[in-house]
């Protein structure tokens, strides 16, 4: 489909009129020419007739055929638009007529005369075009009749050369209309497309153009429209810079007190975890020592086995103590690296819980990785997996860590019964914001992270971090 500009839609419109008056003005003038000629046509055959009906009369009376031929082939010859005049005695039999040879076929009976025929006049088609064929009684019929066929040759001729005449008119004032066309066009579209380029202009990015050369028309109260639009554009594209910065300058913000509150937390889990393996644990340790002193020196059995429970339950403390330090701040991840501390961790959580968990890896270790990103994974993966156990009933997890295109990525997924928008909802109103944690922690590395419905049903976390 052509694309068609303002243009050359209004030049097209005003050619398009133009023609289309041009031919209604054709039509028109050729109808009214070929009426007015044909009505002419036969009020001069009318009269011929008439003429030769008073003129002929005595010439019939008389049964003087020479003069009645005479007459009328003078009068055939004197009047070019007259094809044929033939004399009818009273009974409609051909008196005379002026037919070179002989009369044509059909001829005779092709109109008659009628008394209550008011104009007598029939048209009759030949080879020559259309004749119109006049009949005029001679004494009211009782002598004979007047038949003269007019021929429209001459004026269809005068017509034709009439409209031919008018069809060079008609091209003149179509060449003077198109330019008029043109200058016109170019006169109400040339604002407009100036308009369109600034508009232009000013998607692209280029604030500065503005309307010029604005006249005191329609199209130039909407040039000066646009321009102060284009002023108000800057001003609020200006607005919105200034809050943009100030939000990104919040944003950077944010982000370090992120990190500065994520730094504080870990120091924090690590010194916790360091006094309950140190002191917690050696005064455990020096407790269970005491009780196993006592129990062998106790002289009542029934002394002696309350010491061995207590110091079993002891024990049992340190145990959970040792594993609550770990969890707080795993030595392995400082000495041996995250690969190994997620290895090991997915091998307890495997131990401990009625959950089969595998981890899956094509790295033995991740040098190019800041603390910041060890933490983010492992917290991530020690998150995931116990909300695992808590909120779903998995009985397969999977854990993914893999290094493409330069990017940490972190797969986690199990056969549960997967996570729904309502889920989320429940979490925020009971305050639970270990999804959000997560997604904080992640997004202050500049990686990214989802969280949905893997294709068997479960739940799918996937995290991205790039390396250093």
């Amino acid at each position: 489909m052509i694309k068609l500009n303002i243009r050359q839609k209004i030049f097209i419109t005003i050619l398009a009129s133009l023609f289309s008056l041009a031919i209604l003005l054709g039509w028109i003038i050729w109808d009214s020419l070929t009426n007015m000629l044909r009505e002419d046509l036969i009020n001069r055959g009318n009269n011929i007739a008439i003429h030769i009906s008073e003129t002929s009369s005595d010439y019939i009376l008389f049964d003087d055929n020479y003069a009645v031929h005479q007459l009328i082939s003078e009068t055939h010859q004197l009047n070019e638009d007259v094809r044929y005049i033939m004399i009818l005695d009273s009974s409609g039999a051909v008196y005379e007529h002026t037919f070179p040879d002989f009369l044509p076929k059909g001829i005779t009976n092709a109109h008659t005369y009628s008394d209550d025929n008011t104009s007598n006049t029939k048209s009759i088609s030949s080879d020559e075009g259309t004749i119109q064929d006049i009949i005029v009684p001679i004494e009211d019929g009782e002598v004979g009749y007047v038949r003269i066929g007019m021929s429209e040759e001459q004026a269809n001729q005068y017509i034709f050369s009439k409209m031919i005449e008018l069809l060079i008119v008609t091209l003149v004032v179509a060449l003077v209309a198109t330019g008029i066309a043109y200058i016109i066009s170019r006169r109400i579209t040339s604002p407009i497309q100036r308009l369109v380029h600034v508009a232009s202009g000013i998607s692209a990015g280029d604030l500065s153009l503005r309307v010029k050369n604005i006249k005191k028309d329609e199209v130039g109260e909407l040039a000066s429209t646009f321009n102060e639009m284009a002023d108000n554009l800057i001003n609020s594209h200006n607005q919105i810079d200034t809050l943009l910065k100030e939000l990104q300058e919040k944003e950077k913000l944010r982000s370090k007190l992120i990190l500065k509150l994520l730094s504080v937390q870990e120091d924090e889990r690590r010194r916790i975890s360091r006094e309950l393996h140190d002191e917690t644990s050696q005064a455990l340790t020096s407790l269970m020592v005491t009780m196993r002193v006592l129990a062998n020196e106790a002289k009542d059995e029934e002394q002696q086995q309350l010491l061995y429970t207590s110091r079993d339950i002891a024990a049992d403390i340190l145990r959970q103590i040792r594993d609550l330090a770990v969890d707080l701040r795993p030595p392995i991840l400082d000495n041996m690296g995250i690969v190994s501390a997620v290895k090991t961790y997915v091998k307890d959580f495997n131990e401990k819980y009625d959950v089969d968990t595998f981890f899956y890896t094509s790295v033995t270790e991740i040098k190019e990785i800041d603390d910041n990103a060890t933490l983010a994974i492992y917290r991530i993966v020690q998150e995931s997996l116990n909300n695992v156990i808590k909120h779903t009933e998995a009985t397969k997890v999977e854990v993914t860590l893999t290094i493409e295109d330069n990017h940490i990525k972190l797969i986690i997924t199990d056969n549960g019964q997967g996570i729904k928008e309502t889920d989320f909802m429940k979490a925020q109103a009971q305050n639970r914001i270990g999804i959000h944690g997560m997604k904080e922690r992640v997004e202050v590395q500049g990686g990214s992270f989802s969280i949905q419905t893997n294709q068997q049903g479960g739940t799918e976390i996937i995290v991205t971090l790039p390396l250093q």
